[in-house]
């Protein structure tokens, strides 16, 4: 066929998990929303989108100050195995990692993640000659060309025969070298010390295996800062229902998302009168502006929270906002997302949330992952 009907294949769908409810703002403990953010560990990007605003809070601004990561490249997986790394690195504290610039659906990719699992996404010809166990893929089992090889690296005894076996098979050269985006969370220091371990000290580890290995480098990779402001306003009123006792409307949870993240990309928000142009049903509230701040970078899921809860202090003392909104997105081709289900490639691979919060603690919570089912 020369020209296929290509508006007729419908758009790969996705998987869209929606909560709401009521939390206290100065609590610090564990609830959704934070529950949320612990099972997500690889993110890419943090957009906050702060209505009525005269300026960003300074806690929100500082939040992420000492978020850079760093870029190891031409590392030897062998080296994860090593008896220090294990017991400096996975057993204290939380240990990051993720595979650069790879793609999912045709190269070999890795990550680890607390409490040290790493975890292998392999071509064929690799996990065949590795001689490490694994299974297919999830979404390529009819065709077998995908496999998933996960190690405990928290639970390997130097002195076992699995041991050596492991550092053996992840330094074998059909594995290869990769380039490792690596992040590092210290353990919370004993009762009464105030110092900590500085976060840093993983790229230390790495520098000075250096300087015996020459292929390997380690680069700082700063974290990307961004912000903008957005006038003359009606943003919609958040509502944990859509309508209420006094017969009001209110936009929906996927109109609310959507309107937040037309505010992110500096997106027309006033209205015309044409087919084309964009509105949303539901109450609204006019506003002078909203501030958009944007980080892109490699974020663990401690540094996602210590944003999250900036966000919650300042809703706390600024109780005259609209509500305040933060987007977080994943990696597409990590080889794990949410809950460490395996990612899906095929046509797309999403995993990224939503959450928007107002002064009385009422959240929404809005999740969209890949459908992981196989195209027909």
């Amino acid at each position: 066929m020369l020209c296929p009907e290509v508006w007729r294949f419908p758009a790969p769908s996705h998987e869209i998990v929606q909560k709401t409810g009521n939390v206290d703002l100065r609590l610090t403990g564990r609830d959704p929303v934070r529950s949320g953010i612990r099972v997500h560990p690889f993110n890419q990007s943090i957009t906050i989108v702060l209505p009525d605003v005269s300026s960003i809070p300074i806690e929100l601004e500082t939040a992420l100050a000492d978020s850079d990561h760093y870029l190891v490249r031409n590392v030897s997986l062998q080296t994860l195995a090593n008896r220090a790394f294990i017991e400096g690195f996975i057993k204290q504290g939380k240990f990051y990692a993720v595979s650069f610039r790879t793609r999912l659906d045709t190269d070999d990719c890795v990550a680890v993640v607390p409490p040290g699992t790493l975890v292998l996404h392999l071509n064929k010809e690799t996990f065949q000659s590795l001689g490490l166990e694994g299974q297919v893929s999830e979404f390529a089992r009819k065709r077998n060309s995908k496999y998933v090889v996960r190690i405990d690296l928290h639970t390997l005894q130097p002195e076992s025969k699995f041991f050596k076996r492991v550092r053996d098979c992840l330094g074998r050269d059909c594995l290869g070298r990769f380039d490792l985006q690596v992040a590092w969370t210290p353990p919370e220091p004993p009762a009464g010390v105030r110092s900590r371990v500085c976060p840093s000290s993983i790229a230390k580890y790495f520098a000075d295996l250096a300087s015996t290995d020459q292929n390997l480098k380690v680069e700082l990779m700063p974290t990307m800062i961004k912000t903008h402001q957005e006038y003359g306003l009606n943003v919609p009123v958040f509502n944990i229902s859509e309508d209420d006792d006094n017969g009001k409307e209110y936009c929906s949870a996927g109109e609310l998302i959507e309107y937040m993240g037309m505010l992110a990309l500096s997106c027309n928000t006033e209205e015309e009168e044409y087919l084309n142009s964009y509105d949303f049903c539901g109450e609204r509230v006019e506003i002078g502006n909203a501030k958009v701040m944007h980080w892109n970078g490699f974020f663990t899921p401690e540094q996602v929270e210590a944003v999250h809860n900036a966000m919650r202090r300042a809703l706390d003392v600024q109780d005259y906002v609209p509500w305040m909104g933060m987007y977080v997105q994943g990696f597409s081709d990590s080889p794990i997302g949410f809950r460490m289900r395996e990612n899906y490639f095929h046509t797309d691979g999403e995993n990224c949330y939503a959450i928007v919060m107002n002064p009385k603690g009422d959240f929404l919570w809005y999740q969209v992952v890949g459908n992981n089912k196989m195209p027909k």
